[in-house]
This record gives structure tokens, C-alpha cells and sequence, in this order.
């Protein structure tokens, strides 16, 4: 397989999308999109190769050796690269992708620049992933991005080049109410990993009293259509009122140590739901979502959560600040093309004329948010009345039952 896309873009793109799309996957493929949208850009997509036996052995050989896997799974079909370019970029959703690279023949010889970006990587895990590291080294990479900053000292001495921290992001304008803002007809909206116990509780709470609780029911799955599976969790999200997100340190066991930041944050927000859960104790954090309300505290274990959605539900004015600076902030900071300036300005090249218009849209549906919170700060939206079941009705009719 030959690249040679359409003359003169300035950036090769690496893509997974083509060998394998897991849910996992999706905003990773999403960000692509933006930068393939804003700028002159070849995506680079090849397709998975055979697996076979030979391939097997060669990676347990390499495995018992300590060495760098030869062929990565799936391994994408070879590649070789024949146009030259400005900058290479590739997004790995782990270190474990890394050796994609050795599939993609003059890679250097063809890219003035080389860049990666590391979503998933804790401290616990660098160790083990030392060859696949090494070999950005091989490749001689001149900035690695790691959306956890924890390992970053570390990676640094393997990867030899600087290596700093970029947060993911989210197609803003994909994801904001603006310039339609639906109904926010779900009470409660969760994916994802969830605190057992709040779980129950916001079922109790959609079964008794009539709440409208969305929830997934299947993780880590193929998604074949990862644009429509971020259409649909867009549209599920600016249709929500309140979303859990909590501290990956609380429920994540592999990265307990690092109070590593999640990609909930970044969605929540941009669709202008409230956020409940928890927030990274974290400079990153504070640097992403410093402002008022852009998560409120809960406990992990909410038994309470009837009690903390009606004292909140009496504070509409507070709510909708929060989901305003929630949405406003997405759009100024966290659309994809931020993301994509920082690796622009990392490796020294020019913004181009299509991120200026992205932002120059982002600004102005953040500036519409603004307005309508303002226009609309003496007439919050009202809440259907709350539905008691049958049973809390007649407990709440005789309080002294239980104990009798």
C-alpha cells in the first residue's frame, strides 16, 4: 500500500479508524475529524493485516527478550509514505499502539516533524511499557503530548524529546445546545463507570418518583459508526440536566496515584449539563474547569441523591450559571482545535485559516450562551412536578410505621 493523497497538505494524520473502532475509540477518532476539518491535512487510515502464527511467535519472542513488540494487534497493513510533510501526528489511545509506527515505511525521511499523543498511560504502567516507548525515541519524535501529566518526567527520559500535558477535548459545536437549545427532558444522564450505590439510587428514584434516569448497559464494544455513537451521546447530553462524573482516582484501580482527569468532564460540560460526582485535586483540573459549580460535590455513595436533587432543583438560578459556564467554557477552550493549535505551536507552524473560523464560530455560540443566560436569568425553566410512588406516599403518610 502507497500513501499519496491530494498535493500539498502539511500534515499526515495517523489513524486507527480503518483496523479497529472500539467504543473507547470514538473521541479519539473524533478529533481527527476537527483537524482533518480546519486543516490541510492526509488522513492516514490503513488497514488491519493478517494475524497469523508467524506474527504470534515473533511477539512472544519479543516479549520473553524484553524487546519491543515487532507487530502490535491489529496490526495495520504496511504502509509507505511518498509525499512529504510538515508535521506527523498520531493519537494513541495506549502505549501498547505504539508500534503501529514500524508499519509505516520513511516515516522520518517523509516528516519534517513528528508528534504523539498518549491518552491512557499512569505511572504504575510505565515500566512495562518501556519498549513501546522506546521506540518513539527510535523514531527520533520531537514532542509526545500524555493526557495524564503524572509520568510525564518519566516518559520524558525514555522518549527523549519534551513531553507535556494536553487535555483531551470534544467537538464543541457538535456537542453544544447552541444555537437551539432542546428541552432538558432526562433528569439524570450516566455512563460509564458509576458508583454502585448512586446507581440505585437514582433507579429508585426513576421507578418511585417518575425521573427520566438514562444509563448504558454495555462497555467496551466494537462501535463500527463512531460518529453516529458521539451524535448520540451529543444529543443525549444537551437534552440532560444533571450527569455523574467522579474522580477516576475513586473507582479506577490502575490509577489511583495519579487523580488523572476523564474525558466525562469535557462532554458533560459542553452538552451544558450539571455535573455531580467529583473533581481531580489537581493543577490540570484547575487549569481546565477553574470555575464555579463545574462540578458539584457529591458523595461517591449518595444514598441521599432524592435530597440532593431537590435542594439543587431550588437553586435554579445557580443551575443555570452553572450549565451556561459549563457550555461557554467548552466552546472557548475545550473544542478539538485548541487541542490542535497546541501541537501547531509546540512544533512551530502557522495556525491555519480554517481553525481562525472554528473559533471564530465557537466564540460565537459561547457569546449566545452568555446572552440568553442573562435574558433569561429572571425565568429559569421550570420542572415538572416530582411523581412520589405509591409506597413512599404511604410511608410519608405514616412516618412512625417502620419503627412500629
Amino acid at each position: 500500500m502507497t500513501v499519496s493523497d491530494r498535493a500539498g497538505p502539511r500534515a499526515l494524520v495517523l489513524s486507527e479508524r480503518a483496523a479497529e473502532s472500539q467504543k473507547f475509540h470514538a473521541f479519539q477518532f473524533e478529533y481527527e475529524d476537527v483537524i482533518a476539518q480546519v486543516d490541510d491535512v492526509a488522513l492516514l487510515a490503513p488497514p488491519a493485516a493478517p494475524y497469523g502464527t508467524l506474527q504470534r511467535v515473533a511477539n512472544r519472542v519479543a516479549r520473553t527478550a524484553g524487546r519491543p513488540l515487532p507487530v502490535t494487534y491489529p496490526a495495520l497493513k504496511p504502509v509507505r509514505i511518498v509525499n512529504d510533510y510538515d508535521v506527523f501526528f498520531a493519537t494513541f489511545a495506549f502505549a501498547s499502539d505504539i508500534p503501529h509506527l514500524v508499519r509505516l515505511r520513511d516515516l522520518r525521511e517523509r516528516c519534517g516533524t513528528a508528534v504523539a499523543f498518549i491518552v491512557e498511560l499512569f505511572c504504575e504502567q510505565v515500566g512495562r511499557v518501556r519498549p513501546q516507548l522506546e521506540l518513539l525515541r527510535r523514531f527520533q519524535f520531537d514532542r509526545v503530548f500524555l493526557f495524564n501529566p503524572a509520568p510525564k518526567d518519566a516518559v520524558a527520559e525514555i522518549v527523549g524529546c519534551p513531553v507535556e500535558f494536553m487535555p483531551l477535548g470534544v467537538d464543541a459545536l457538535r456537542f453544544s445546545p447552541y444555537p437551539n437549545p432542546p428541552e432538558r427532558v432526562i433528569d439524570l444522564y450516566q455512563f460509564g463507570r458509576r458508583s454502585p450505590v448512586t446507581h440505585e439510587a437514582a433507579l429508585e428514584m426513576a421507578c418511585g418518583d417518575g425521573d427520566f434516569y438514562l444509563y448504558d448497559t454495555i462497555f467496551n464494544v466494537p462501535v463500527p459508526d463512531f460518529r453516529a455513537h458521539r451524535s448520540v451521546i451529543a444529543e443525549t447530553m444537551k437534552r440532560s440536566r444533571y450527569f455523574f462524573a467522579y474522580r477516576a482516582a475513586i473507582d479506577l484501580g490502575r490509577g489511583s496515584g495519579d487523580d488523572a482527569l476523564s474525558s466525562r468532564y469535557f462532554e458533560a460540560t459542553a452538552g451544558g449539563a450539571v455535573l455531580l460526582g467529583s473533581a481531580p485535586q489537581t493543577a490540570e483540573w484547575d487549569a481546565c474547569f477553574g470555575w464555579p459549580d463545574a462540578v458539584i460535590d457529591i458523595p461517591y455513595e449518595a444514598h441521599d441523591l432524592r435530597e440532593i436533587i431537590d435542594d439543587l432543583d431550588a437553586q435554579p438560578e445557580r443551575l443555570a450559571r452553572a450549565r451556561t459556564n459549563n457550555i461557554v467554557a467548552a466552546l472557548r477552550r475545550h473544542d478539538w482545535v485548541y487541542r490542535w493549535a497546541q501541537v501547531l505551536d509546540a512544533v512551530g507552524l502557522p495556525h491555519s485559516a480554517g481553525m481562525a473560523q472554528r473559533m471564530e464560530l465557537l466564540d460565537d455560540l459561547a457569546a449566545m450562551a452568555e446572552e440568553d443566560c442573562e435574558a433569561h436569568a429572571e425565568a429559569p425553566p421550570r420542572k415538572r412536578p416530582r411523581r412520589r410512588s405509591a409506597a413512599r406516599a404511604r410511608a410519608d403518610a405514616n412516618p412512625h410505621a417502620e419503627a412500629a
